[in-house]
């Protein structure tokens, strides 16, 4: 094996010693195939898709959200002028509600709230249905006799008041004083939403916004569906704010925006795309920079950007071939590829610019690098890819993504840079024959090399120092369950989002209670039981109101056992019409002044067949339930129940009273984001307990293999442990939390910072008695590939999403801390002599004799 390595090693480089146009030529092919291809790339930036799918919580969530459509609705958000009034506003609104529903993409709009007294005529015939028997007998003893008479004169003092014109609609539709029983009903009806009723539209209780809310015909997870949907109300929006204007010349224009699950679908992708592009060319940008201002010569830009960009095109062909459509988690790689793969080169031209320097001449500078250089390279490749391949354990979609994509892209850069870099400087140095110096900017690497070999035994007790005060740091460090860091935050629709839920009420922070039936009316019977358990945690006060579809159309069972009840003498109604009646003339009203609303009455009390979702159809009210009641794609139906909390959020875990309802009623679905943020975080920790131990052993079993030695493979993690674990000390004491994305970042950091280890060690072993000249020449390439590193890192962190951004905070901090060592205790450690390395050295390499 090793003389097999040895041989290829020597073939590659003979190779590209006399054909390097025919490899340069071959590897542009490669690059343009593969951006023809990755030109296919689509985007996925539905936040759902990234979380694990083999889950019970998280599986139940996204069925429900995804039957109830909650977040399938586009919103107008009217902002009006401060202290305006929202009247001078209707025109625009009732333009803007127009304009959408005259939309081949819309199926419905809501911007006016439904006239009570326009409903009177379909509802009323069916009121008493809705109610429990509980409720039913109050209105029994409402209608006695006595208490008809005493209705009669309350309707007669309240038109007498000064507040008669706004009574009057009501007394006329409620004669017998009802409206206290159904109260109830009304207030469950309204899932505590703030509207200002009198205004007649989606109005903010402040007065300050207005809300049209659209239905689409397709789900936002449509991307290009959703586009249209955005572009299109923006062209809507323009407009009718044109001629709202011309016609309203003296009024203040409010300020017109959208959200929705449509409005941040579209900016989620533009996003996503942003963020991949700021990403990829801050990071290839700042390497490039580095890479001149460290070799000072423009021929580095080439030896640099030649090789990463047709790394970077590569594996985006292989992203598009291996997926299609790529998460807004894993578009980072081609950042991690920027400051990752370069490490590569820097060691190698490293290598080459100290061999040049010797007085070596191109051919042999060539060959040595492949030769002594190259290998340890290859372990490097290996060990960083064999990391992210460890994130293919995890669950989480844009991870293993991620993984996969910058773990092939690693390899796919070792390639480039066995074969585009060499072939590079090969064409590029051989007309510079001359043996001119070539100079290289070290940032002080040098000095701290030299200090830490002079004074090994201070440099490690000072690292222990560090680690012991960081472990004690570290305990500070928490995890965050929040979903939010999986979504984009600083555009308009999220911000809107928050302002609407602020404003309007009870928006995303419900639990939903979901049961399953072959009919409606099957699921609405088999949510009623639930009900009185329900009721019963609002009275413990556990959680602050229910909202459910047997608030205003009850199980058929319960509708039959009011009809048994309707059926009595104490809902007669001939006896009540007669007492009424005498009751009106006796309070000076007209005998007939009740004669319209009197046989809806009638009918109410006569009723023998329950209402079904089919009696609401028919009556056009179907709208009403529809976010109760929603048929699936498998012709099974779904009822819905929104749990909302007591004040506001939910708590960290599910309260025992809530698991314990789950438990009772295995028959339904209990899902929210808190319980799904719940079901992650023991996920998160699994799969990154999991990926870390996959990726450590992965990476060890390949140190062992490359040195040959067990010693070597553990003294290479030293420097990543200490720098890890002051990272995490830096974590804590600023109090900077780990979430379902940065608690990655540890095993991310194994492969970038064993790399160093590797570097100084190899160098060490090719002539320990001149490991102290030798190291700073490798400490400095170890220093330039770890700001190359950060750089790519650093790119993270002006992310629009949270979670992105703190991996690129944690990692830039790790990957520091973990040069400092390989450069400081590493050296100090091989200072000491006791690790002299008397076996062959990394990949078969003979050790020089000093």
């Amino acid at each position: 094996m090793r003389r097999l390595i040895q041989s290829l090693i020597a073939r590659v480089t003979e190779l590209i010693l006399r054909r390097p146009r025919a490899i340069l030529t071959v590897a542009l092919v490669v690059v343009v195939i593969s951006a023809l291809v990755a030109t296919q790339l689509r985007l996925d930036p539905d936040v759902l898709n990234l979380i694990p799918h083999n889950n019970r919580e998280v599986n139940e969530f996204k069925e429900t959200l995804q039957a109830t459509g909650t977040l399938d609705f586009h919103v107008v958000v009217v902002q009006f002028p401060k202290g305006a009034d929202p009247a001078a506003y209707t025109p625009l609104l009732d333009d803007l509600g127009e304009q959408l529903r005259a939309s081949k993409h819309i199926e419905s709009v809501s911007w006016q709230l439904p006239d009570p007294m326009e409903l009177v005529d379909k509802i009323l015939p069916y009121s008493l249905l809705i109610l429990t028997p509980q409720q039913l007998e109050q209105v029994a003893a409402k209608l006695t006799d006595d208490q008809i008479r005493a209705a009669v004169e309350r309707n007669r003092t309240l038109l007498q008041t000064p507040q008669s014109a706004v009574v009057k609609d009501l007394v006329r539709v409620d004669p017998f004083n009802l409206l206290p029983v159904f109260m109830d009903k009304v207030q469950r009806a309204s899932g505590g939403m703030k509207i200002d009723l009198s205004s007649g539209y989606y109005v903010s209780t402040d007065r300050t916004a207005a809300l049209v809310i659209a239905k689409p015909k397709h789900a936002a997870q449509d991307l290009p569906f959703s586009r249209q949907v955005m572009d299109e109300t923006e062209v809507i929006a323009t407009k009718a704010l044109e001629r709202f204007r011309a016609a309203h010349p003296g009024v203040a224009p409010p300020k017109v925006g959208f959200t929705g699950g449509y409005a941040i679908a579209a900016s989620d992708e533009k996003t996503i795309r942003l963020d991949m592009a700021v990403n990829s060319v801050t990071s290839m940008l700042g390497v490039l920079l580095l890479y001149l201002y460290a070799y000072r010569r423009p021929s580095a830009l080439l030896y640099a950007a030649g090789p990463m960009t047709a790394a970077i095109i590569i594996t985006f062909a292989i992203g598009v071939l291996a997926y299609g459509t790529l998460s807004a988690a894993s578009t980072g790689f081609a950042a991690l590829l920027a400051g990752l793969g370069v490490d590569f080169m820097t060691v190698l031209y490293e290598r080459y610019v100290d061999e040049r320097n010797r007085g070596a001449d191109l051919t042999t500078a060539v060959r040595t690098l492949m030769r002594h250089g190259l290998p340890g390279v290859i372990v490097g490749a290996l060990t960083t890819a064999a990391t992210f391949y460890a994130f293919l354990a995890t669950d989480f979609r844009g991870m293993t993504e991620l993984g996969f994509l910058t773990g092939s892209g690693i390899l796919v850069f070792l390639l480039c840079v066995i074969f585009v870099l060499p072939a590079l400087l090969v064409i590029v140095e051989r007309r510079r024959e001359g043996k001119r110096r070539l100079r290289v900017h070290a940032f002080g690497s040098g000095h701290i090399v030299r200090w830490s070999l002079r004074r090994p035994r201070l440099v490690i007790v000072t690292w222990i120092v560090m680690v012991v005060i960081g472990a004690i740091g570290a305990r500070g460090v928490h995890f965050s369950d929040s979903l939010q860091s999986l979504r984009a935050t600083g555009n308009e629709p999220s911000r809107l989002q928050e302002l609407v839920t602020q404003k309007f009420g009870q928006s995303f922070g419900f639990m939903m209670y979901a049961v399953r039936g072959k009919t409606a009316a099957e699921a609405i019977a088999r949510t009623e039981s639930a009900i009185p358990d329900l009721e019963a945690i609002v009275k413990k006060g556990t959680i602050g109101s229910y909202q459910s579809v047997n608030t205003f159309l009850p199980s058929e069972t319960q509708q039959r056992t009011v009809i048994t009840r309707l059926g009595t003498p104490a809902f007669e109604f001939a006896r009540i019409e007669r007492t009424f009646r005498e009751a009106l003339v006796a309070n000076g009203f007209r005998a007939d002044a009740y004669d319209d609303v009197l046989p809806l009455y009638a009918q109410a009390v006569a009723q023998r067949e329950p209402v079904t979702v089919s009696t609401l159809e028919r009556l056009g009210l179907a709208e009403a339930i529809q976010r109760f009641v929603k048929k699936t794609p498998k012709g099974e139906y779904l009822s819905i129940t929104y749990v909302y909390p007591t004040n506001g959020s939910w708590p960290r875990f599910l309260p025992p009273e809530l698991e314990a309802f789950r438990k009772n009623h295995p028959e339904g679905m209990l899902t929210g984001v808190n319980l799904v943020s719940q079901a992650l975080r023991t996920i998160t920790t699994a799969d990154a307990i999991r990926a870390s131990i996959l990726g450590l052993a992965l990476t060890f079993i390949l140190l062992w293999g490359g040195f040959r030695s067990f010693t070597r493979a553990c003294l290479v993690f030293l420097p990543f442990v200490a720098g890890l674990v002051c990272m995490l000390g830096i974590m804590g004491t600023f109090h900077m939390e780990f979430n379902f994305m940065n608690i990655f970042v540890g095993l991310m950091l194994v492969g970038t910072a064993t790399d160093y280890a590797v570097y100084m060690i190899q160098r060490y072993d090719e002539s320990p008695s001149r490991f102290p000249h030798n190291a700073t020449e490798t400490g400095r390439a170890v220093v330039l590939a770890a700001l190359m590193s950060m750089v790519g890192f650093a790119s993270f962190a002006i992310s629009h999403y949270p979670g992105v951004r703190s991996i690129g905070i944690a990692a830039v901090a790790g990957i520091a801390l973990s040069c400092l060592a390989s450069i400081t205790l590493l050296p100090a450690l091989l200072a000491t002599g006791k690790f002299r390395h008397h076996k062959a050295s990394m990949l078969g390499e003979p050790e020089p004799k000093s």
